[in-house]
């Protein structure tokens, strides 16, 4: 990505020493996308609690970017957000 296609965590600081609140783009964590790097972080606590500090947006990219999700739950997700009873057991089995 030449220009844009940030990732802005709007409630994690830009710095680490940072303790105030946030107020501007520029005191906010954006990590800059280039090609072949990848972000990984967890959204939560090693106990499963969501850590509000993580919650991101994607801004526009001038050029294209992709992206890629892996979710991964401790309890079954019902569809439409999580697969099937005949979708797992075709993963599981190795059915086509």
């Amino acid at each position: 990505v030449d220009s844009g296609g940030t990732t802005r965590f709007g409630r994690l600081p830009a710095a680490l020493d940072c303790d105030r609140q946030l107020a501007s783009d520029s005191e906010c964590l954006n990590i800059v996308p280039r090609k072949g790097d990848a972000l990984l972080f967890f959204p939560a606590d090693a106990d499963g609690r969501f850590d509000e500090r993580t919650e991101h947006e994607g801004r526009p990219a001038v050029d294209e970017k992709w992206i890629a999700r892996i979710w991964r739950h401790v309890d079954k997700v019902p569809p439409p957000f999580g697969l099937s009873d005949e979708s797992i057991g075709t993963y599981i089995d190795g059915k086509d």
